[in-house]
């Protein structure tokens, strides 16, 4: 597998991001209004595709990492997930027995919740290691 170079990585992921926010703004109200099941579903998912493909080329440039890299993010991702999870079945707890009241709408923050706990542990695990968490 080729690695991409951070300047290619970073053109692909803010290609893809710019497709993203331009399908969510063009896209993502048509879909809620869409009629039928099977078209709002296929409007949704074309929302989604963009930020599939950036998973892709972040399993990619994981994959062709050295070893010390993939044991970071595997250990930053390790910890977001378990943090991620905690909160949720907490947040799942709470709605069952009505404490709190949410509806599925608050799925659609659980990816980028797990993105941003995903960079804390990445930033703490790599200064715990000697670097800057900032370098790859």
């Amino acid at each position: 597998m080729t690695r991409l170079t951070d300047k290619q990585y970073r053109a692909w992921v803010f290609a893809l991001m710019a497709v993203y926010v331009a399908l969510m703004l063009l896209l993502f109200p048509q879909a809620r209004h869409a009629e039928g099941a099977a078209l709002r579903a296929v409007l949704a998912i074309a929302c989604v595709s963009p930020v599939i493909a950036t998973i892709w080329f972040m399993v990619r440039r994981v994959m062709s990492s050295d070893e010390l890299q993939q044991r970071l993010h595997l250990m930053a991702m390790s910890c977001a997930t378990g943090i991620v999870a905690a909160v949720s079945l907490v947040a799942g707890f709470l709605q069952a027995v009505h404490v709190i009241a949410v509806d599925g709408d608050i799925l659609i923050w659980v990816f980028p919740s797990l993105c941003f706990s995903y960079g804390l542990c990445r930033l703490y695990f790599s200064r715990r290691y000697g670097g800057s968490g900032c370098e790859e």
